[in-house]
């Protein structure tokens, strides 16, 4: 059974998820990145956690399979929520980026490495317009008034390595 956490409002579906549970049915929660639904998807019964931002059909599949040989799949930030909880210490939440597109995603690296656009486009193979374009993408994205500041918030944030 897989379930969607912006689901876990509707009534009965704790019920539903211990009952298939109960019945050795496997249950997947699909969780987004905000806190409060960091704390909300722990109390839920279930046997793994994907984010639901990251789901392909490639690690669906792989959650699944691990969910079947008896692994619980968890994603790294609700790890660490759940290590910070337990030793007691909270740390400042990282600020949720927007899912950027594998060229804005390219975009940003080059960017940091500190390329002209004309540069940029050269190495992505496309013209100075569209470098344009997935520059304004990446700054109205990561909310950053120029370049320099993108590549600032995406190394203060570990965006790079992420990439």
């Amino acid at each position: 059974m897989v379930i969607a956490s912006d689901d876990l409002a509707s009534k009965g579906l704790n019920q539903l998820a211990q009952a298939a549970l109960s019945e050795d049915t496997k249950v997947l929660l699909l969780m987004g990145r905000s806190s409060e639904n960091l704390d909300a998807v722990t109390r839920f019964p279930c046997n793994g956690y994907l984010i639901q931002d990251d789901v392909t059909e490639e690690a669906l599949a792989q959650a699944i399979n691990r969910i079947v040989i008896g692994e619980v799949p968890m994603p790294a930030v609700l790890a660490n929520r759940l290590l910070e909880r337990a030793r007691g210490v909270t740390t400042q939440e990282r600020p949720h980026c927007p899912k950027l597109t594998p060229r804005e995603r390219e975009t940003l690296v080059l960017l940091a490495e500190g390329l002209s656009n004309k540069q940029i486009a050269r190495r992505m193979l496309i013209s100075q317009h569209g470098v344009k374009r997935l520059v304004a993408n990446v700054l109205s994205k990561l909310n950053c008034s120029n370049r320099t500041l993108a590549a600032a918030v995406a190394i203060k944030h570990g965006l790079l390595e992420e990439i």
